[in-house]
């Protein structure tokens, strides 16, 4: 038997009020100031033709029966994102940033102290002083600090996946479920939230007037998981076809086991690789080295290279006044997941009323440790080490439970 199944779906998202909120109040606060308000200050400013997030979801499946319970199914899953909103969840387009046609002129004539011309009228902020770089007078709004701009014209998401499954329906005391998917994730959010397991995302664009040149792989995207559960009722006992009897010794010491595993097999998460940014002062927020052709993945064991597991000398320090070529997350990917959950279960039942069940669990039954990521900002002194460890060692429970 074979069944075909296909899915299309599209999610509209909703406008975020809370920016917009936060807004008008500091807009009703300062109005007292007029042209003075907020000089020398940050601003939030939420694009007022923002369109909602916008989500179009595929799948389609063919699925095919083998016989003896057993079902397999492959299938595609995929989706597409637009108008993902830019601005949230910690990072900004800061819309007053210096162009980058004046980084010609070199970082000694940017970096020159000149007098300001706002000193005395603006008393706070970097621009309250009476000289500043020059690159401040350069800005598109001088007298204000940063200004986070939030839109929605360029970020986009697209994950595409296929997924192999198996499935066994219980029969002859065996149940089993064993999914494996291969996928890739891209997009542009750069200020993703990010977690011991991936790095730290670098929050912010490296060129705000290039926002497409963070398109790249998610900060989430991992290639590989394979996940697996699997029960088995040992066929020992009372109408199973090994010591198939009534004797209550053989029922009581040998029949009503079944043991049990679950396991996750997965690659780890797509790294961001950054530097220290000395570009700030151009109101760039973020920063990425250049690349120098070699290998940035180290080979071996991950508890071989818990000290080198990126490699240096695949990267060089971008000077100031320039961009580096890195993408914002590598086709190098941090430690993964291997673990599995076992269990044995013993059940009896006396006099058809009272049961009794015995359970012993090992959680993370091979002691295999997931480590953290490794440290991905080439100007720290620990670059490529990891550092950490994000799962506990194994665990053993015993327990006995009661019913009637």
């Amino acid at each position: 038997m074979i069944g075909v199944g296909i899915g299309i779906a599209r999610t509209v998202g909703c406008v975020q009020l809370g920016p917009i909120t936060r807004l008008v109040n500091r807009v009703a606060q300062r109005s007292s100031l007029g042209v003075l308000a907020g000089l020398g200050q940050s601003e939030s400013i939420v694009d007022p033709q923002s369109k909602s997030p916008y989500v179009q979801q595929y799948s389609v499946d063919i699925q095919r029966e083998l016989g003896r319970g057993f079902a397999l199914e492959i299938g595609y899953v995929g989706s597409h994102s637009s108008h993902l909103t830019l601005g949230t969840g910690g990072g900004g387009i800061n819309v007053n940033a210096l162009n980058p046609s004046y980084l010609s002129l070199g970082t000694a004539a940017l970096n020159t102290p000149v007098a300001n011309p706002y000193f005395g009228v603006i008393n706070t902020g970097t621009i309250s002083s009476a000289t500043v770089g020059k690159s401040y007078l350069l800005l598109p709004y001088s007298a204000f600090s940063e200004i986070e701009y939030i839109f929605d014209d360029q970020n986009k998401a697209r994950y595409d996946s296929g997924v192999v499954k198996v499935q066994k329906r219980l029969g002859a005391g065996l149940t089993l479920l064993s999914v494996f998917t291969w996928s890739k994730q891209f997009d542009g959010s750069f200020a993703g939230v990010g977690s011991s397991l991936n790095g730290a995302p670098n929050g912010n664009p490296q060129n705000p007037y290039n926002v497409a040149a963070e398109y790249s792989q998610s900060i989430i995207s991992a290639p590989y998981r394979l996940a697996t559960s699997i029960s088995y009722e040992l066929p020992i006992g009372k109408g199973k076809w090994l010591l198939n009897n009534d004797s209550k010794v053989v029922e009581y010491a040998l029949g009503g086991w079944s043991v049990n595993g679950v396991s996750v097999y997965q690659s780890g998460f797509a790294l961001p690789i950054a530097q220290n940014d000395t570009n700030s002062p151009y109101g760039y927020d973020a920063m990425r080295p250049n690349a120098t052709g070699a290998n940035p993945a180290t080979s071996g064991s991950v508890e071989s290279r818990l000290s080198d597991y990126l490699n240096l000398a695949a990267f060089s320090v971008a000077p100031q006044g320039t961009f580096g070529n890195v993408s914002r997350t590598l086709p190098v990917y941090g430690p993964g997941t291997k673990n599995w959950d076992l269990s044995v279960f013993k059940s009896v039942t006396f006099k058809e009323r009272f049961k009794a069940q015995f359970r012993a669990e090992a959680l993370n039954a091979f002691n295999t440790p997931l480590f953290h990521s490794p440290q991905t900002n080439i100007s720290s002194g620990s670059f490529g080490q990891i550092t950490g460890q994000d799962n506990f060692s194994r665990q053993l429970q015993l327990a006995i439970r009661f019913t009637f």
